[in-house]
């Protein structure tokens, strides 16, 4: 992913793909109406100025966004990029004993039954021992304190994960032409869509490949590997109603044009309850 990217998503895209740095929703949609950064540099000052500008609230609302520390229970109910995120972050403890996920667990419930919000750290790095002895310090803080320490704690994990996100790669080979599909109402990936790609030929369209999007809403693999792409009219039809049963658009047929094919089409569909948009992506 490059800062031009991030620069150039529409809004509902911006949101969507930020809030997995950080579950605040005014910091997500204080850091889409900063853009364009003109460096990583603005990107980075702009999240730690905006992240401080917030109140308590704000601040409680990024860390229920969490899976607790030690719980692989809360880290399977995320989904794509944010479950590998935060199995990552967590694998010291992923890695630890029994006796010391347990300690972790009672640790956790004693934080939360102090401070009324979950213990947060950043967990990178560090191990289940090291995450526990943390967690038994900083109990013995007020509230007004230990607001502002897991604020500091939140504040690297969204540094860290900023990161993540400008250093994302794709790690297979993608086609000539993709997708993505989000769901703007819940402000998160439409998982599970059946998509068909065709190509118009004569009065009708003859089916070039098919597929379902991921657990990111992404379908990149619709053009089938060594199938050349030219410049000719294509048609995306996504099959709404796999994923919401009820939608008032059970289908969504998108028609457009390629005409340089070496360039990248990207054509995602954006669904909210009674509507949705598109848009030529990169």
């Amino acid at each position: 992913m490059t800062l031009g990217a991030i620069n150039a998503w529409p809004s509902d895209v911006a949101s969507v793909e930020l809030r997995k740095c950080c579950g605040s929703s005014r910091w997500v949609q204080r850091m889409v109406a900063a853009r364009p950064f003109a460096d990583e540099d603005a990107l980075f000052g702009q999240a730690d100025a905006i992240w401080w500008s917030l109140d308590k609230t704000d601040w409680l609302e990024a860390f229920a966004a969490h899976p607790r520390i030690g719980s692989q229970r809360d880290v399977d109910k995320k989904a794509g990029t944010e479950k590998a995120w935060s199995s990552g972050e967590q694998a010291g403890a992923e890695r630890a004993s029994e006796s010391t996920k347990e300690a972790l667990a009672r640790a956790n419930a004693e934080y939360e039954a102090r401070f009324g919000h979950i213990y947060i750290v950043c967990a990178t790095g560090k191990s289940a021992e090291e995450m526990l002895s943390i967690a038994e310090a900083r109990l013995a803080n007020d509230p007004e304190t230990e607001a502002r320490v897991a604020a500091e704690e939140q504040r690297k994990i969204t540094r860290i994960r900023l990161r993540k996100l400008l250093d994302q790669e794709t790690t297979i080979k993608m086609s000539r032409i993709t997708t993505h599909v989000l769901d703007t109402a819940q402000g998160r990936p439409a998982k599970g869509v059946p998509i068909v790609l065709e190509k118009r030929e004569g009065e009708g369209f003859r089916e070039l490949g098919r597929g379902v999007t991921d657990d990111d809403g992404r379908l990149k693999t619709l053009l089938p590997e060594g199938t050349a792409l030219e410049a000719a009219t294509y048609r995306l039809t996504f099959d709404v109603s796999a994923y919401e049963k009820d939608g008032f658009f059970p289908s969504v047929a998108i028609t457009f044009a390629v005409r340089d094919p070496a360039q990248h089409h990207h054509v995602p569909l954006l669904l909210s309850p009674f509507g949705y948009s598109t848009y030529r992506g990169s």
